[in-house]
């Protein structure tokens, strides 16, 4: 018995190939398959693309106030202590404190630019990385369930987890602090109902 998606060679009575996670059952002519896979692939020549998005940014930028505010007060303190402190020392205190206040939120800003959710007709998309990439793909076909998870504070903010359980390998994926996540996780099940 063999996986009509990748031709892998599974047990007798699998529901579910183990390398790509498609369903079996349905047979297709043995010419589509070669000496380890198909020979024709499917064509993406009709995707398009029904959502892009990133993590949200208010915790972001909460980060960057508060670092604003460490400085702010930093200085404050320095100007106070005029009288006590040198000139170029207080510089270089409020400098350092500047420094180490902004690298958290500039650190959790790169993190934020580096993810990428991409859902098209066919698939579910992530990026990861600014210099280098990580890019996976998750076909719809794979796709089992969409769970939509809030804490309090992400409740108030409109925000939330997307979990999605996938049948392949990946098992599951959660799209992190995304904003109104139910209109998302919407979507995907209409792409999800459509492919069906």
């Amino acid at each position: 018995m063999y996986c009509n998606e990748c031709g892998q060679t599974l047990p007798d009575g699998s529901r579910f190939c183990n390398s790509c996670g498609a369903t079996i059952g349905v047979n297709k002519s043995s010419s589509e398959f070669t000496s380890g896979g198909p020979a024709a692939v499917a064509s993406y020549a009709d995707e398009h693309v029904v959502f892009t998005l990133r993590p949200t940014l208010i915790f972001v930028l909460v980060r960057y106030i508060v670092a604003a505010l460490v400085v702010i007060a930093t200085a404050a303190l320095m100007g106070v202590l005029s009288s006590r402190v040198n000139g170029q020392v207080a510089f270089l205190v409020i400098l350092g404190v500047a420094i180490i206040a902004f690298s958290n939120p500039i650190y959790k800003h790169i993190l934020r630019k580096r993810e990428v959710y991409t859902l098209s007709n066919y698939k579910l998309e992530m990026r990861y990385g600014l210099i280098a990439k990580i890019v996976r793909n998750i076909p719809l076909r794979n796709i089992q369930d969409v769970t939509v998870t809030a804490s309090v504070w992400q409740r108030l903010l409109k925000l939330g987890d997307i979990e999605i359980d996938s049948a392949s390998e990946a098992g599951k994926i959660t799209l992190d602090d995304i904003h109104n996540p139910d209109r998302y996780a919407n979507m995907i099940l209409a792409e999800l109902r459509r492919r069906n």
